[in-house]
């Protein structure tokens, strides 16, 4: 920075002390930006009757604008929503930028009133599909999936009747998941231990964070290792990201049942099962809270490396895929929980778990129940 304005460091110590007083200071100003966009961009619909084909447009165009490369104030939230920094003075920023986006929607959603309630639903979803949309914009499957999801969010705030979902199984169906990277590896083999060490790196400083000398290091090996068990760098690469997705997935989300009966899920149950996925320090960080960073960060390297968009493309696809096939067990059996009310859910939560992250806000089990009920309709008796 000193270099690109041609002034000392010294500069920058005095006006703004420490790195973290600087990064405070452009959150500042971000926040300045971002409210002064949601004025400008409610005002241009101002007086719009909100119905079914406005709210989809008006909601794609508010993604894709935030999205766009122009939107540089929207990059800082995102990298924001990333920082590890849990200082008193950012969770107060990023707070503060919370409430900013709950009044902006509130007030332009009150037009129809069993819609204002969505604003925090909707803020959640957009938070994590605006990552998305940064890498997979203009693709022609992303494009169709995300609105044919985003069309059963609006359906279900306005009571209407829920489509079906055409598109994800369509994706789905076409779609080959690859299988679990350690699978048939030995727990102690030092392929493991690569994988391993590998995804505890990513989970903690995104993608970008490993390297070959960063793993062997830890390992306690040569740089040559990794080049022995596999092929690339970037093979390697795509078996870490893999393996730290399917390590620490809970075990009904792999297909494997609670323990107990099945038939005898309830709500008390879901949310023991639920409620550790998206703790936050100083409790163990939950799998939804690791995941979604994960997500977000690989999106975010996709903008600059396009060999990352497939793989962005291939995690947005089947959202909400390990909520639906394996409700069995998890869900109470008077939910409707169609494949877009997964879909709608699998973001809410992911959004949700990166803003609870930043704030430092838990999201407590009253609030994953009404997460829930607001989301998932249920059978009428």
């Amino acid at each position: 920075m000193a270099q690109a304005v041609e002034k000392s460091t010294t500069v920058i110590v005095n006006l703004f002390g420490t790195k973290s007083g600087l990064i405070q200071a452009v959150g500042e100003e971000a926040l300045r930006l971002d409210t002064d966009f949601h004025v400008r961009f409610f005002q241009s619909a101002a007086g719009l009757e909100l119905n079914r084909d406005t709210l989809l447009t008006l909601i794609q165009h508010y993604v894709r604008l935030r999205a766009s490369d122009k939107a540089g104030f929207a990059r800082v939230w995102e990298a924001l929503l990333l920082e590890s920094d849990s200082s008193s003075e950012r969770f107060d920023l990023m707070r503060r930028w919370d409430a900013m986006l709950k009044t902006a929607w509130s007030e332009h959603l009150a037009a129809i009133p069993r819609l204002e309630r969505y604003a925090a639903p909707l803020i959640a979803w957009t938070t994590i599909e605006q990552f998305y949309a940064g890498a997979l914009q203009g693709r022609t499957e992303y494009e169709i999936i995300a609105a044919e999801g985003l069309g059963g969010l609006i359906d279900h705030g306005l009571g209407l009747p829920e489509r079906p979902a055409t598109a994800t199984f369509w994706y789905r169906e076409n779609l080959i998941l690859p299988q679990a990277p350690a699978e048939g590896l030995e727990a102690d083999s030092i392929q493991r231990k690569l994988l391993d060490i590998a995804a505890d790196q990513i989970l903690a400083g995104g993608v970008t964070a490993i390297t070959n000398r960063s793993v062997s290091a830890v390992a306690g090996t040569s740089t040559s290792t990794i080049a022995y068990h596999w092929p690339d760098m970037r093979r390697f690469v795509l078996d870490a990201v893999w393996h730290s997705v399917f390590r620490d997935m809970p075990r009904y989300m792999a297909g494997q049942r609670p323990e107990g009966d099945a038939e005898s899920a309830d709500m008390e149950r879901w949310t023991r099962l639920m409620a550790p996925t998206v703790s936050i320090p100083p409790d163990t960080e939950g799998f939804y809270i690791r995941y979604a960073r994960l997500i977000a960060s690989i999106c975010v390297e996709a903008r600059r490396d396009p060999s990352l968009r497939d793989l962005a493309m291939l995690l947005r696809g089947p959202e909400g895929g390990g909520t639906y096939y394996n409700s069995l067990g998890v869900w109470p059996a008077d939910f409707d929980l169609t494949r877009l009310a997964a879909t709608r859910f699998a973001l809410w939560i992911k959004g949700r778990a990166l803003i609870s992250s930043a704030t430092g806000i838990p999201v407590s089990p009253t609030e994953l129940v009404a997460g829930a009920n607001q989301l998932v309709a249920r059978f009428t008796r």
